[in-house]
């Protein structure tokens, strides 16, 4: 950059400055207005930016996980009774559970 298009860089800069300076003297509900409008407009072009550029390709990383988890309900269905604390005067009873669906796989062990 050239030394006079600095000294004008410059020169914009600090007219900037003193004018939102002169803004905040004068009308500062004015200006902390159009501060906040300036915030909220930015937060929400960047809210929408970040939804369509970046949201948009992180669903694919849990898809396999959703599939997995379709087929584990389907299977084996979901969980309707409510989670409740057990009596302490009642006996437990033991009942035979179903085998779970988890299993081992043997690897390579060295």
């Amino acid at each position: 950059m050239s030394q006079n298009a600095k000294y004008f860089v410059y020169g914009i800069i600090g007219l900037a400055a003193l004018g939102l300076f002169y803004n905040l003297i004068v009308n500062p509900v004015s200006f902390f207005k159009s501060i906040f409008m300036m915030l909220g407009f930015a937060l929400v072009i960047g809210i929408v930016l970040y939804y369509f550029l970046i949201g948009r390709h992180r669903t694919g990383q849990n898809a396999n996980y959703r599939k997995a988890l379709k087929q584990s309900r389907k299977k084996y269905g979901r969980n309707t009774v409510p989670f409740s604390k057990p009596n302490g005067a009642s006996k437990i009873q033991r009942t035979n559970r179903k085998a779970t669906h988890l299993t081992v796989i043997k690897g390579n062990k060295k």
